[in-house]
């Protein structure tokens, strides 16, 4: 190849890189802008102020569903092509969003949260995305360029994060909540016509078929799961719905696995969950996604503590809240192109027993350091760090464990455990913070419940101890050399000589 070639080949990847981490940022931001918006929200729908949580959970739930599904479908018609589908619905569902007010008063002569719910749902579908994305740069990226492109796209989960919380305060606090939907829309769709057109995969696809069976009965138990652990606080966690929910997961998931080991083409091969670099990559992003959003649960609630109340920042607002989370971000934007080429110096595997580390010193950082801003920036830095490093390679041990032809759903599945985790980790958060809370009066008979400042420190002691389970996970179950999965032999490459 002469150097114009490989120039003109380097661009091209670029390109697709700078496509990719953008869908990445502009879906997290859209998703954490929410947040902030759901006071300002209530206003809209007075009487169903009950269902106001959903508009995050149905997200979740349908997200989680579609994930696997999404990277199966990848995997048998080809990644761009499937991206491209699932780019279009979820520029569909952020236009309802933006009009949903306007639509439920067309259908219903008021406003009714069931249309916002519906769109929502759509967007869930988007979280497929991702999978698809990681996909995409296996297929396209030269094998020593993959780390780093996959950090790349992976810090930009969290400075989507830092920017949703930051920018949708300030829209929710000058404009209606639906704006922010509409100022997404045109970068969205500019970047569905550009993956469209700038996005050009091999089109590696697996001989096969969907199985529907499985796929059914895997969205069941993933289902009754999340809803269990999302709905348990509220209902009582020995309440008959709540058990229900899991004995249905637990009769699903046994049928789920039957239908795996009998099926022609299975979404799950059993040799990939067996895999020794899948199956730590997978335990791992379940504790990630558990430590991740326990500190994004609390954080901010820990600097809207009154100092009267025994709190050390007292903010009033979302926007500042916002500021305060960005050196978190800051720091996952630059571990995770670098955690990418950490992982071609040292190996994924072990970059990912490094970030645990390190995601672990940041619970005991914020434990001992966060009296005033620089010492919770300092431990924000550390916490940020050690999840970028975890992410970035997380998934690349999936690219070094799994076939081509099975990496979209191994990275689904990947994605489904810390879903799995990031719902977990508010529970158990909330669960810890509510026996530490008390009244606190913010105006003459107004009453507000906040946390006891030892609330927090104890809920950082439990995530310190899921996130040592989670390094041990990481130093035991790394993949050996012999591990691989169960590629057929016509595809295995000759063994070296002796």
């Amino acid at each position: 190849m002469t150097e114009v070639e490989q120039r003109s080949k380097d661009n091209k990847q670029g390109v697709i890189l700078v496509v990719l981490a953008s869908m990445a940022l502009i879906v997290m931001f859209v998703e954490i802008m929410i947040v902030p918006a759901l006071p300002t929200m209530a206003r809209d729908f007075p009487d169903q102020v009950a269902w106001l949580p959903w508009v995050l959970s149905i997200y979740l739930l349908v997200g989680a569903v579609a994930t696997p599904l999404v990277g199966r479908l990848g995997d048998l018609y080809g990644k761009k092509k499937v991206l491209s589908y699932v780019m279009v619905i979820y520029l569909v569902a952020l236009l309802g969003s933006g009009f949903s007010l306007e639509i439920s008063d067309l259908l219903f002569g008021t406003h009714d949260i069931s249309v916002l719910l519906f769109f929502r749902a759509m967007q869930g579908i988007g979280m497929g995305m991702f999978t698809l994305a990681f996909g995409i740069v296996r297929d396209t990226f030269p094998k020593d360029k993959i780390p780093v492109a996959v950090g790349m796209i992976s810090a930009m989960f969290s400075v989507g994060v830092a920017i949703g919380l930051v920018v949708g305060g300030y829209i929710t606090s000058v404009a209606r909540w639906t704006d922010a939907f509409h100022v997404v829309v045109p970068f969205f769709l500019v970047l569905t016509i550009a993956a469209a057109y700038l996005i050009h995969d091999p089109r590696i696809v697996q001989r096969g078929k969907l199985d529907i069976p499985g796929g059914l009965t895997l969205g069941v138990a993933i289902l009754a799961l999340l809803l269990g652990l999302t709905q348990g606080d509220k209902w009582g966690w020995t309440d008959p719905a709540t058990l229900g929910l899991f004995a249905a997961f637990a009769i699903a998931i046994t049928i789920f696995v039957v239908i795996e080991l009998r099926t022609k083409d299975p979404i799950v091969r059993p040799s990939l969950m067996v895999n020794r670099g899948i199956l730590g990559g997978n335990v791992v992003a379940l504790f990630v996604g558990l430590c991740m959003f326990m500190v994004y649960q609390t954080v901010p609630f820990f600097l809207e503590t009154p100092v009267a109340a025994g709190g050390y920042f007292g903010l009033t607002d979302t926007f500042t809240v916002g500021l305060y989370m960005l050196p978190s971000a800051l720091a996952q934007l630059f571990f995770g192109p670098y955690g990418g080429k950490l992982s071609k110096k040292m190996g994924p595997s072990t970059v990912l027993a490094i970030g645990m580390a390190i995601l672990t010193a940041g619970f005991v950082s914020l434990v001992f350091f966060n009296a005033d801003f620089w010492q919770l920036t300092l431990s924000m830095v550390i916490f940020g760090s050690g999840i970028a490093l975890c992410m970035v390679s997380m998934i690349n041990v999936i690219v070094e464990s799994c076939p081509q032809s099975e990496f979209g759903v191994a990275s689904g599945m990947n994605t489904l455990f810390r879903i799995v985790g990031g719902s977990i980790g508010p529970v158990l958060a909330a669960v810890i913070l509510a026996s530490h809370a008390f009244p606190f009066q913010v105006a003459p008979g107004i009453y507000v419940n906040f946390f006891a400042i030892e609330g927090y420190i104890q809920t950082w002691w439990v995530g310190f101890a899921f996130a040592l389970i989670g390094l041990i996970a990481a130093i035991f179950l790394r993949p050996r050399p012999a591990d691989r999965c169960d590629i057929p032999p016509e595809d295995l490459p000759p063994a070296d000589a002796d």
